[in-house]
């Protein structure tokens, strides 16, 4: 069920509504039958909901009998059937074509004729928080859950099984299984703040995607203005995109009464890309970092010297092709995470050399222009990796957006700025809708800046609040991008 749906309004709505009328003991389980109605609403996913179910029984068995038996071996068994379990749905489902691809190209036979599988939405999301939640287990950080049906809900939970955030078990099901009883403000807050995620999805991200998609659609006979900009643009769409899916699903599960984790903080003020990246995709970076990272640093501890460095190293670059890979079977994703890896691995290695430029460079010297230097170089090297991702997206060849990026510029500015807007225009971004995106990016940085949305919404006065409340529905009246595409994450 698509977040940016009227069904999906009508649903929220209901289930809010007939979840505070329920019995207290029967709030979990309607819950649960509430998250299956969701996900079976697609129709590939109904032919499919065998895997989520058999993802979550095999979890549930695995992450008990973790908790139950003292032996290392039978406990690792264990661990190991639930990772061959998720890993190999998720590898059949998205991966099988991409790989086998490679293989028949480096043998040089034909590749083998194989079923046409359509992975479920969200499938990456479900194997990742039903794995995190065995580890948990074995690793003693989270005691395993007896009740299938509540393990069930924290598998299926609809707010989140479709974008994220990835939760945890210790964080989620404490909030499932002891439900709190209404309260305006909370649910008030909530509702401000999945209509805050539409304007952020339907306002600007999708105004952008027009843009975007038309110049990356005929990437080979664009301009290098147009291509410059439109994917100078597309690392905001995909925040405005992401992030306002997120906004949904923490505000849906907040009117009912649960704090799902944060996913963003405000990625596009960080003065590093390191920074960016603690502030980007939280939930699933905090998983690649706790699964991923931190078991290679134990393994890969004791050299020191350059080796240890380069151990080090390693073990940062690693996480992000594997990153790309989660996102789509693609070379692109995969290219988009080396490049991510390559950034953070030599940002670590410079720090020193960066630091002590700093501290000689006179621009430095104003602490509002060096944040503006910093940010500005944090977003351009996201781009340079972002254009893989769009590529992938759109269907467009990387070589030839960077190649077109700088061509055509003379042609563009041969009539004066008149003509380069006429072709900006001709693309699906005019003077109008540029004034407006960039008037309400501004007001989205402004309140995002201030903490919490739904905080500082509940934190004004209410001849305050109300009139915003009323501004930004008229926004998504007559500038909201109606019938347009999904969350760009819904898909991964």
């Amino acid at each position: 069920m698509p977040f940016n749906s009227s069904i999906f309004i009508g649903f929220l709505a209901g289930v809010t509504a007939v979840y505070y009328l329920v019995p207290r003991l029967a709030k979990p389980y309607f819950l649960l039958l509430a998250s299956y109605a969701f996900y079976l609403y697609q129709p590939q996913n109904a032919r499919l909901v065998v895997l989520l179910i058999a993802a979550t029984l095999v979890t549930w068995a695995a992450g008990l009998a973790i908790g139950r038996l003292s032996s290392v071996w039978a406990r690792r068994g264990f661990l190991l059937l639930a990772l061959a379990a998720c890993l190999g749905i998720l590898f059949f489902y998205k991966y099988a074509g991409f790989f086998g691809g490679i293989w028949a190209g480096l043998t040089g036979r034909p590749a083998a004729a194989g079923p046409d599988l359509i992975a479920p939405l969200g499938l990456s999301y479900f194997t990742f928080q039903s794995l995190g939640y065995v580890i948990d287990v074995y690793q003693h950080q989270a005691e395993p859950e007896k009740n299938p049906l509540t393990y069930a809900l924290f598998v299926s939970f609809f707010p989140c099984i479709f974008t994220g955030p990835i939760e945890r078990k210790q964080h989620l099901l404490p909030q499932l299984t002891a439900p709190r009883p209404f309260d305006y403000s909370r649910a008030a807050g909530g509702a401000a703040r999945v209509l805050w995620g539409y304007v952020k999805k339907m306002v600007i991200a999708d105004n952008l995607a027009v843009f975007v998609r038309a110049v990356y659609q005929t990437a080979g006979s664009c301009a290098g203005p147009y291509l410059a900009a439109a994917s100078l643009l597309f690392s905001y769409q995909l925040y405005m995109d992401f992030s306002g899916c997120c906004d949904i699903a923490i505000g849906g599960a907040q009117m009912l009464g649960v704090d799902l984790l944060e996913n963003f903080d405000r990625p596009f003020a960080a003065c590093s890309y390191t920074e960016l990246w603690n502030r980007w995709h939280i939930s699933l970076t905090s998983w690649f970092r706790d699964y991923i990272f931190t078991p290679l640093s134990f393994y890969n501890r004791g050299a020191s010297g350059a080796l240890g460095k380069l151990q080090g190293w390693f073990n940062v670059f690693i996480i992000f092709p594997i990153s790309g890979l989660w996102h789509g079977a693609g070379v692109g994703y995969v290219v988009w995470g080396v490049l991510n890896g390559l950034f953070l691995v030599v940002g670590k290695a410079t720090a020193r050399w960066r630091r002590r430029l700093a501290k000689r460079n006179p621009l430095y010297r104003s602490k509002l222009v060096k944040t503006a230097v910093q940010r500005c170089c944090v977003y351009l090297l996201f781009t340079i990796c972002i254009v893989f991702f769009a590529c992938e997206l759109y269907g467009a060849k990387p070589l030839t957006v960077y190649g077109g990026m700088f061509s055509g510029w003379g042609q563009a500015f041969a009539g004066g700025l008149a003509s380069l807007g006429g072709g900006f225009a001709r693309l699906g971004l005019n003077g109008a809708t540029a004034g407006m995106l960039a008037l309400a990016g501004l007001f989205v940085a402004l309140v995002e800046a201030r903490g919490p949305v739904a905080g500082w919404f509940r934190r004004q006065w209410f001849f305050v609040r109300w009139p915003v409340y009323y501004a930004l529905c008229l926004l998504l009246l007559f500038f909201g991008a109606f019938g347009q595409s999904a969350f760009i994450y819904q898909q991964y």
